[in-house]
């Protein structure tokens, strides 16, 4: 676990928000799609007390990643997770005593494109500084936050091994063998993640969350999927969660919002 980031302090202070009664959202992948985010910030309508968990893959695909971390790095309460878009584009730092970046060609074609095309001035020029700026944040971003009855991460969980035996891989990357689990990794955590569409990997209709058919002793799935697919063509939906609760709220980058039934109930 050696190269896992973890922020302790973060989980503490999502912790304590759920200790006290306040909402802790969770939102699946943003997609650069800065408009669908805003628009489900404003539906849920945060409370002081109330905290925003980004679940990874804030860049990519999606017009204007650069508003999205403007909106993630500037509003309070709002924490992130490292998804695998935001690993490819890190993947361009070479050197030791002086680190440069160049865009890998497998980001540039997996979305890299559009978020590159959003850091550009009205030249046409990319503005350089800011994006090694955010880049630069994102890779310090942690790959996993672990609550009490939480596990939050990009793409899932390795469920052969404990959270400390993690690889990035894992958090990052993973699909079937997390998919296909049938028991928890502690047996009181659900595991939330964003990574996989819902629609087209994880057989749900389009805009539906996906479940694990598996419950925990409490009656919650083993594993909640909420990216609903942001930067896809036949959905759309930007999906939150509220942990506390179960509530979901949906939004679209043209303005239609909708809150559909609760994720989960426990006995």
């Amino acid at each position: 676990m050696s190269n896992i980031i973890r922020d302790l302090d973060a989980e503490i202070e999502l912790q304590n928000a759920l200790n006290r009664g306040d909402r802790v959202w969770v939102i699946g992948d943003v997609h650069g799609h800065s408009d669908a985010l805003e628009n489900i910030l404003t539906e849920i309508d945060t409370n002081p007390g109330d905290r925003i968990v980004l679940l990874g893959d804030l860049i990519d695909r999606g017009p204007d990643a650069r508003m999205v971390i403007r909106i993630a790095k500037e509003r309070g309460g709002t924490f992130v997770l490292k998804g695998n878009h935001e690993d490819m584009a890190l993947k361009g730092f070479k050197g030791n005593e002086k680190m440069t970046w160049a865009p890998p060609i497998d980001w540039l074609f997996n979305g890299g494109k559009q978020c590159l095309d959003s850091y550009r001035n009205s030249e046409g020029d990319l503005v350089e500084d800011e994006w090694i700026r955010d880049l630069i944040w994102l890779a310090q971003k942690p790959h996993v936050l672990v609550l009490d009855e939480w596990i939050l991460a990009h793409a899932g969980i390795n469920p052969e091994y404990s959270i400390d035996k993690q690889t990035e891989d894992d958090f990052l990357w993973i699909r079937s063998s997390f998919h296909d689990s049938k028991k928890s990794i502690d047996g009181h955590r659900c595991v939330v993640f964003g990574h996989s569409i819902t629609h087209t990997v994880l057989g749900q209709r389009i805009g539906d969350l996906g479940k694990s058919e598996y419950r925990l002793d409490d009656g919650r799935p083993l594993w909640i999927g909420i990216d609903t697919g942001a930067c896809d063509s036949d959905s759309g939906w930007l999906t939150a969660m509220d942990l506390s609760s179960g509530d979901i709220v949906q939004a679209k980058d043209d303005g239609t919002t909708r809150k559909r039934q609760h994720a989960f109930k426990r006995k």
